[in-house]
């Protein structure tokens, strides 16, 4: 059953399929083949692979075609005419026999049939007349000569002919459109660009064949980073056609906000007018997400290392600081300690006693008694001299010595305590340095 189907679906696709090409012969029921083309009245080749025609409304005009038979037999060929129109790939077609023509197919009458013998050829003249009411621009026909086979007891049409094109004269206007839209695709390597897809839908809007290319230039804010892509040549489009195409523009660098321009060129293919234009911009945004996180990453470094360089700084500030209020205070205790170590000295050399001289031996008699009399004078062999001095005795040698020793001391303990501060300072300088240059 399902093989049965599927002959059925293809022998409906063969029957449907119309070739219209006059150059090679078609082939069909083993040795039949046979080729179309339009020619003079007299026969001979008008030089084109089809018609085209330029006609008044309510005119009439005779056209020939040649069926030659390249079999061995003898075939009957059975003689059509439909509506022509373009398929997706650009390629001219006409309706299949089972669908009803209502345009120019209309207008064309030629013999239902032509019997041609083996090797020989028959020229066929068939009419187009174009009614008075026709829209003026160009309509598409076609012309074919066929024969039916039976394939697996399923009829098949084969036909082959050419394309029998008719411009109506009066306002041919050639007109087209393009709606777009886009969007950008990232690459995750933050050093790499992206890229942009551009979806176009051309329309032919005017009344004639026309021949259009798309152009796309790609821009970001302010028209940084511009890019362009290769033409995007179309194929063929008939009046009311329209065609779907995807254009990529490469190495698009994200730029927050992309703004696509699509310029279509569009020129009569008939020749007979000019060219238009057509102009269409899409925005569509372009996050540079893997920029900005690298980006986030630097500055992020970036704050750290002042950061850090701030707390070290602060930090050997504050060491020197406290190393300069502990200079200070040992210099305040130094102090006190020279003045206690001056006022000691003093002291003891003030309260040191010496011995007692006499100039001459004397005799002291003392006498106590609970009244107190009147000293008695001395006695004796000594009388008239003076008592002896006794106290403590002052020698300024010994006390300037003792003087300079302590102002040593003193200035050779400042001179150290100098020295420390200036050892434990340096290293804050060093390395604030470093870290200048670092930075």
């Amino acid at each position: 059953m399902r093989a049965l189907l599927g002959r059925l679906l293809l022998a409906a696709m063969v029957a449907m399929s119309t070739v219209l090409i006059a150059a090679p012969p078609a082939q069909a029921a083993g040795s039949v083949s046979w080729s179309v083309e339009p020619v003079t009245a007299t026969g001979d080749t008008t030089g084109h692979a089809w018609a085209e025609l330029t006609m008044d409304p309510g005119t009439r005009q005779q056209q020939y075609l040649r069926v030659t038979n390249r079999g061995a037999e003898a075939v009957a060929f059975s003689l059509s005419a439909a509506d022509g129109y373009f398929t997706d790939a650009g390629r001219f077609t006409m309706l299949p026999a089972g669908r009803t023509s209502v345009d120019a197919g209309t207008w064309i009458t030629l013999p239902a049939s032509v019997s041609v013998d083996p090797g020989a050829s028959a020229v066929v003249p068939f009419t187009v007349e174009v009614p008075a009411n026709a829209t003026p621009g160009d309509h598409l026909a076609g012309v074919a000569a066929g024969i039916f086979s039976e394939q697996d007891t399923v009829g098949v049409e084969s036909r082959i002919g050419f394309r029998v094109l008719t411009r109506v004269t009066g306002d041919v206007a050639p007109a087209v459109s393009t709606t777009a839209t886009a969007d950008y695709h990232p690459s995750w390597n933050p050093f790499l660009p992206g890229r942009l897809e551009v979806r176009l839908s051309t329309r032919n809007a005017g009344n004639t064949r026309l021949t259009a290319q798309n152009d796309v230039a790609v821009a970001g804010p302010l028209g940084l980073a511009p890019r362009t892509s290769r033409p995007d040549a179309l194929p063929e489009l008939a009046p009311g056609d329209e065609r779907q195409a995807t254009v990529t523009v490469d190495d698009v660098w994200p730029l927050f906000a992309m703004t696509a321009v699509v310029t279509t060129t569009a020129a009569d293919a008939g020749g007979s007018s000019d060219g238009v234009t057509a102009t269409t911009r899409v925005t569509v945004p372009a996050m540079p997400w893997s920029q900005l996180l690298v980006g986030g990453c630097a500055v992020a470094l970036v704050v750290l290392a002042l950061w850090d360089r701030r707390r070290r700084r602060r930090r050997w500030a504050g060491m020197v600081q406290e190393a300069r209020e502990q200079g200070r205070g040992d210099a305040a205790a130094g102090v006190w300690t020279l003045a206690i170590a001056v006022l000691v000295a003093l002291g003891t050399l003030t309260m040191t006693p010496s011995s007692a001289r006499a100039s001459e031996p004397v005799g002291v008699t003392v006498e106590i008694s609970p009244q107190p009399e009147p000293m008695v004078t001395q006695t004796g062999p000594g009388a008239g001299h003076a008592l002896a001095q006794t106290g403590a005795s002052f020698s300024p040698l010994l006390t300037l010595s003792g003087l300079g020793v302590i102002a040593v001391g003193v200035m050779v303990w400042t001179i150290s305590r100098r020295r420390e501060v200036q050892r434990a300072s340096s290293p804050r300088d060093h390395q604030s340095s470093r870290s200048s240059t670092r930075a």
